[in-house]
């Protein structure tokens, strides 16, 4: 605890006493949500997970009163990535701003499944070759790429923002040579790009969650982060059913196609794959609750 430490208890007690924290972001709690705005304060941003490890200073007026400002914005529901400009993903510390999807605990789930993956071509190969389908921040990109000398991956979104945000964290961490980002839909603009049937994995966090939702009992989503980040259609896997059929002419034989969905809709995800042949029958990875939550399948 820093010196001043009755101005930063006095803190705590109005954080702890807020209805801020969402159980999608588990690790900010009042503590280490006072923890990242205190350092943003002293000019040392991070993300809550990594606050937590660091060291207090002692805040001098000025940046008392920066602080001050900072915990009304997060009291008034501001999230705390947008304070912080960072956000943490699988332990690596990424920019962030707002406009794009914040990474969640979830979706680390598919970025072990996809390192796993990266491993076992590793072995076999030397050098891998993938795709991630809709980039967001860059989270999975980055944190891949910075686990993985050996792999070349082509990062794409539809989004302005999320394309720029993405190339913003490859430049942070001297990832170029490894990381592409291009703007578009789909897969349209690797078109010119000589790689089909020639690629090892294909990983991608869609949007899955029914357009009714959106407008209902989940409309709180859309306060701080962008419609085509949640956003999958009527039934919430429009994209998925794309993904599915649109990586049979990218992957190689033997090529993995891995991706994140919603609770519950693991059956037709199931019947995705089938409809579409080609693929290997689907191995699922689930959250602490064993809730199915990635889908692992293999291009035969």
């Amino acid at each position: 605890m820093p010196t001043n430490s009755i101005y930063y208890e006095n803190m705590l007690t109005r954080l702890a006493g807020a209805a801020i924290y969402s159980p999608d972001l588990p690790d900010e709690t009042a503590e280490s949500t006072l923890r990242a705005l205190w350092l943003t304060a002293a000019g040392d941003t991070c993300s809550a997970q990594e606050a937590m490890k660091r060291q207090l200073p002692t805040l001098n007026p000025e940046q008392q009163s920066a602080l001050n400002a900072l915990v009304e914005e997060r009291l008034g529901n501001t999230p705390l990535a947008n304070l912080t400009g960072r956000v943490n993903f699988l332990g690596l510390e990424l920019l962030y701003e707002p406009g794009v999807l914040a990474p969640r605990p979830e979706t680390e789930i598919l970025g072990y499944a996809a390192s796993e993956i990266i491993n076992r071509i590793e072995r076999q190969s030397g050098t891998v070759l993938g795709i991630d389908m809709g980039c967001g921040c860059g989270n999975l990109s980055c944190a891949l790429a910075a686990r993985h000398r050996s792999l070349r991956l082509m990062s794409i979104d539809i989004t302005e923002s999320c394309v720029a945000m993405t190339r913003r964290n490859v430049a942070f961490l001297n990832l170029g040579e490894r990381v592409t980002v291009y703007q578009g839909d789909m897969f349209a603009p690797l078109g010119d790009l000589d790689i089909r049937v020639n690629v090892d994995f294909i990983v991608s966090n869609p949007p899955y969650i029914p357009s009714n939702k959106l407008q209902s009992n989940l409309s709180h989503l859309l306060d701080h982060e962008p419609r085509e980040a949640f956003d999958g259609g009527v039934y919430g896997f429009a994209v998925h059913q794309r993904l599915i059929r649109e990586s049979l002419g990218l992957l190689k034989p033997g090529g993995y196609l891995l991706f994140e969905f919603g609770l519950g809709q693991e059956r037709q995800i199931d019947a995705l794959f089938r409809r579409a042949k080609g693929y290997s029958p689907v191995e699922y990875k689930t959250d602490e609750g064993g809730n199915p939550r990635v889908a692992v399948s293999c291009k035969v």
